[in-house]
């Protein structure tokens, strides 16, 4: 006799290390900290350090479109993963901004509402003078209402989920779930870029009247050209 056990109400996560992304990550780099300078943060979640505005994978540079790509590709995988390989027809907009932390920034808890996936992508991860092991850490909160004052062995609800930042490094996960950024305590800037993916599912196309006539006429239209040539 066997206890069947299932996992319900996954969330799924998914983490990407950028193969040989190094000289991408120096020339974001260089944009970012060049954005910095030219305007002020707009402040959204960042308690302190510096958020852009939400137009970064608009810049031109081949940087940013090497970006682009490795996003992209990490919600078409996830899209995969949820709905099954192949099966979302669709279109997909992101919009993305940088963020730079110095010591003592961080970002408050909260989510992304409107769009599908959201992530982001670590620049450089920064260097660490401290041993504080939650520097600069992104924290996944359990979304499930009232876990946290249940009591089981083991401890299985109710616990955070802690990515480690690395450069390289891609984290995508639903918009929905809330999550936060622990205080950075390192000497030189973390920098990184999020996202958001919004997707729109294509609506099947249906043929009115004026669809049929107009292919009709375009049918008899090339009989006659056809008739005329012969």
């Amino acid at each position: 006799m066997k206890l069947d056990v299932i996992a319900a109400f996954p969330t799924l996560i998914g983490r990407l290390h950028v193969p040989d992304a190094d000289a991408m990550n120096q020339d974001l780099q260089a944009l970012i900290l060049a954005e910095e300078a030219r305007y002020g943060s707009i402040g959204r979640s960042n308690i302190g350090g510096w958020h852009s505005q939400t137009d970064f994978l608009n810049h031109h540079e081949p940087a940013v479109a090497a970006l682009t790509t490795w996003i992209t590709w990490s919600v078409n995988h996830m899209v995969d993963a949820t709905a099954g390989p192949g099966s979302f027809n669709g279109t997909m907009s992101l919009s993305a901004w940088a963020t730079i932390c110095r010591a003592g920034a961080y970002h408050a808890p909260h989510s992304h509402p409107d769009s599908a996936w959201s992530g982001v992508y670590y620049v450089n991860a920064g260097m660490h003078d401290t041993d504080r092991s939650l520097s600069g850490v992104l924290e996944f909160l359990d979304p499930r209402a009232g876990v946290e004052a249940v009591t089981a062995p083991g401890d299985p609800y109710g616990e955070p989920v802690r990515v480690p930042p690395e450069t390289g490094l891609i984290v995508i996960f639903p918009s929905w779930l809330y999550h936060w950024v622990h205080p950075y305590a390192g000497c030189t800037p973390r920098i990184a870029v999020s996202f958001n993916a919004t997707l729109a599912t294509l609506a099947p196309f249906k043929a009115g009247t004026a669809d049929v006539v107009a292919s009709n006429e375009m049918t008899a239209s090339t009989a006659a050209m056809s008739a005329i040539r012969q």
